[in-house]
């Protein structure tokens, strides 16, 4: 397969992903940390061709944690590169393309759909068998898909990482199902790449040690010097091959001034320079973001924000902002932590509320990317800047463990008390005099081991049933008695915004919310932003099945249950039961409708506002 000259040429220049190519065709485990901007993710594009010629694997699944970067993966890089491309992830991109089943030979999917179909309940027919509709899904053709392919774990240290970093029990132990389902790949000789940039030596230790129990042998490519990372992972046991990519440290090795400053000040500079260059401003949470992008676009021409309750429209629209607008150019980006991966900025100054160190470093590396040649200039010439405003991370850093935020700000603060340049932000290892890698702080500020998660119940579980004959149907009703989901602790929904009309479902604006969340928010708020069908005093949340059979068709329903209900099932964990309750019901008007493509909840229009979002902040 010939693929674009510009990524042939990046990979044959780039001689980690050489060597990680010459140790995949000797039919080895792979784990490679290399930094951000380096080239991981188009490296799939020519392990699927060594697979197929060295019949290690029929195909490859290009595994990642977030649909945006499945998204972003199939539009910009596989797409045009491969003959026989395919996606999986809740979103509708290109329906050609779509490939629940993994039937194409390469395919990127997110995590949350690979995790399903490996435990034998398909993407596809998730509604027939949630309902129990006689059928316990076609798992087969992905179970068969998934076992004669090579596997690439993407961006692993996102969904291998924020468990163990947050501290929360309920969150680590979502983490069972996905290191049980890496074990039984072990198991099943599955060849095996995983990709990383911010991972703590300890959690790599452990992913090593797993890889360890099957019968390949397993190689960590890393790709920087000595350094204190390498130094750990070699006590505990690891061999490391140290790749010096010479041509890249030299591109990359430009400096980094790193300010710490309070968030009022970070923000008036912010707007005093976004008229001559771009920004981007990240917020923990989309309350803040809302407040920042209000302020700002008054006093910047260009201003974009970003977040996760924005519907797939007003995303796209920001995106082509982005792009066209702002990056390269001048604006504000202000944004949240979705632009962590898959958005490349055009631009060299970060403006970030704190944050662990993984986090900080995957915002960083939005900056100063390679493809945008004018930028990248200016960056080597006149350096980079990160401005990590201060602040108790008790009140602006609140969705991360605490502890961890606030070491990572006090190894931040000493490094550079003397030197604002004294962290370099992309590289692993950096020959600057006087400065150090982010790896170096990252590994004083260990996450928790995945070890913990491996005697849990819920491991014991996930072990016990993909090394059994069991069926989607047993196993969906012990999640449900044990108060637990394969994928995460809660569950997303996507939430209609009206009007709705129209023969395409991709054209179709929706946005995806944590039903946790908006669930209560609408308990206590004393407006709601979701219809609802009133029956005998109690509101029961309205619901809208999409289906197809000649013609795309429209049936509005309600949920089984109304929003007390609802609420006591999610403090019980009852995840699997608020699925169902978002599948067509047996006995009313939908059961007559074939093939159901999509549920959605439906939002009042006075809730959700161009360009800002659905308002449940």
């Amino acid at each position: 397969m010939n693929f674009s000259a510009s990524l042939s040429k990046l990979i044959e220049s780039r001689v980690a992903l050489q060597r990680v190519l010459e140790e995949f065709e000797k039919d080895k485990y792979i784990v490679l940390i290399a930094p951000t901007g380096y080239g991981k993710t188009v490296l799939s594009l020519e392990l699927v061709n060594v697979a197929k010629k060295r019949e290690i694997s029929a195909g490859l699944i290009h595994v990642v944690p977030y649909r945006a970067l499945v998204r972003e993966i199939y539009s910009e890089k596989f797409k045009d590169n491969y003959p026989i491309v395919g996606y999986q992830s809740l979103d509708e991109i290109e329906l050609k393309d779509k490939s629940p089943y993994y039937l194409r030979e390469l395919v990127v999917t997110t995590l949350d759909s690979f995790i399903y179909n490996l435990y034998k309940i398909p993407v596809a027919e998730m509604y027939k068998i949630l309902r129990g509709v006689r059928t316990l899904g076609h798992y087969y053709p992905a179970l068969a898909s998934i076992f004669t392919s090579t596997i690439v774990f993407d961006e692993a240290h996102i969904y291998l990482g924020p468990e163990l970093a947050s501290g929360d029990e309920e969150e680590v132990e979502t983490l069972a199902f996905m290191l049980a389902a890496l074990d039984f790949l072990v198991q099943m000789n599955m060849p095996l790449v995983v990709e990383t940039a911010t991972m703590h030596s300890g959690v790599i230790a452990e992913i090593v040690d797993m890889l360890r129990r099957g019968v390949k042998d397993t190689v960590v490519v890393y790709v920087g010097g000595e350094n204190l990372q390498v130094k750990n992972l070699r006590e505990r046991g690891i061999d490391v091959i140290n790749i010096r990519d010479v041509q890249f440290e030299e591109e990359q090795d430009f400096s980094w001034k790193t300010v710490l400053e309070t968030g009022n000040s970070a923000l008036k500079y912010a707007g005093e320079v976004c008229e001559s260059e771009p920004i981007l401003i990240i917020h923990n949470t989309i309350k803040r973001a809302v407040v920042s992008y209000e302020e700002l676009s008054k006093k910047c021409n260009n201003a974009v924000l970003l977040h996760s309750l924005l519907s797939n429209r007003d995303r796209e629209e920001a995106l082509k902002r982005i792009r066209d607008e702002i990056s390269g150019k001048k604006g504000v980006i202000v944004s949240t932590q979705v632009i962590e991966a898959g958005v490349d900025i055009n631009a060299k100054l970060l403006i970030s509320e704190p944050a662990p160190i993984e986090n900080l470093v995957q915002r960083a590396g939005r900056l100063c990317r390679g493809r945008f040649a004018d930028m990248f200039k200016k960056c080597r010439e006149e350096g980079a800047e990160v401005y990590i405003i201060k602040g108790d991370p008790r009140d602006i850093a609140e969705v991360y463990n605490k502890s961890r935020v606030s070491k990572t700000f006090e190894l931040i603060e000493k490094a550079v008390e003397n030197n604002k340049y004294a962290i370099n932000w992309r590289l692993l290892s950096t020959n600057i005099e006087g400065a150090i890698s982010f790896a170096e702080i990252l590994e004083e500020v260990p996450p928790g081991s995945p070890r913990e998660v491996l005697f849990s119940p819920k491991y014991a579980l996930a072990h016990a049933y993909l090394n059994s004959d069991g069926q989607a149907d047993a196993l969906i009703r012990i999640l449900d008695d044990l108060g637990a989901s394969l994928v995460r602790s809660t569950i997303l929904v996507n939430v209609l915004i009206p009007p709705y009309s129209g023969k395409e479902l991709d054209k179709l604006e929706v946005t995806t919310v944590d039903f946790t969340r908006i669930m209560r928010r609408e308990l206590s708020a004393p407006s709601k932003c979701l219809e609802y069908v009133l029956e005998e005093g109690k509101a029961y949340p309205k619901i809208l099945f999409v289906s197809y059979d000649k013609s795309l068709d429209y049936v509005e329903s309600k949920m089984e249950v109304d929003l007390e209900a609802i609420n006591q099932k999610i403090s019980k964990k009852r995840f699997t039961s608020i699925i169902k309750m978002l599948t067509p019901m047996k006995d009313n008007s939908v059961k007559s409708v074939k093939g159901i493509v999509g549920s959605f909840l439906i939002a009042k229009r006075e809730c959700y506002s161009r360009g800002i979002g659905l308002k449940i902040w």
